[in-house]
């Protein structure tokens, strides 16, 4: 009788930790559809200073964005891939320098949403790293170096929702760019762009 009643003990307990993990699974696959995924491509103006003369440089910026908000909530994770350009010209008596510094920031990009419906604003940082070109043609020569650095910055901007799935967004960035094989420089953009959900 003791037999039985362990038999019957240990099935009960089994059935029971089957069905604890089918509701674990269960629970977590509504998490998972209830996530929202974005991805935005943005451009728009950039300007920075080229330090060692001074000199304001501006140009232009295309910027992918891929972002995962858990359950659609106000935190967002996002992985986002850009390309920076910008020139400036220097004169100084009859020297003429041109100078253009290309960047291709790779970063993280938490962002916090507020607001209702469809439009929302948001605050967005920026944490990762930097392939970047410096390039100066002169009377005094050329110079041409590639380097890596740290990429840092936060973002603030606004989303406009369109249908279901479409959104437009409007930014300011500003971010820090630091190198060895030149001097560090700061970057602000204002970007406009247009991305879907799914």
């Amino acid at each position: 009788m003791v037999y039985i009643l362990i038999k019957l003990t240990l099935k009960i307990i089994t059935n029971m930790k089957r069905n604890l993990l089918i509701l674990a699974l269960l629970f977590s696959s509504v998490a998972l559809l209830a996530q929202e995924n974005m991805v935005t491509l943005s451009g728009g103006y950039v300007f920075t200073n080229v330090e060692e003369v001074d000199e304001n440089a501006d140009g232009f910026r295309i910027n992918g964005l891929y972002e995962y908000n858990p359950q659609g909530g106000r935190f967002a994770h996002g992985a986002s891939l850009g390309y920076i350009r910008t020139t400036a010209t220097n004169t100084v008596g009859a020297q003429t320098s041109e100078y253009t510094l290309t960047s291709f920031p790779l970063y993280y990009a938490p962002k916090v949403l507020f607001g209702k419906e469809s439009i929302k604003g948001f605050i967005k940082g920026a944490l990762g790293t930097h392939y970047s070109g410096y390039k100066r043609t002169g009377a005094l020569g050329e110079l041409d170096t590639w380097d890596f650095g740290f990429y840092g910055g936060a973002s603030l901007g606004i989303m406009k929702s369109f249908k279901e799935k479409m959104f437009v967004n409007l930014e300011y960035e500003w971010a820090y760019l630091s190198n060895s094989a030149y001097r560090d420089g700061f970057v602000n953009s204002i970007m406009g762009g247009i991305g879907i959900k799914f």
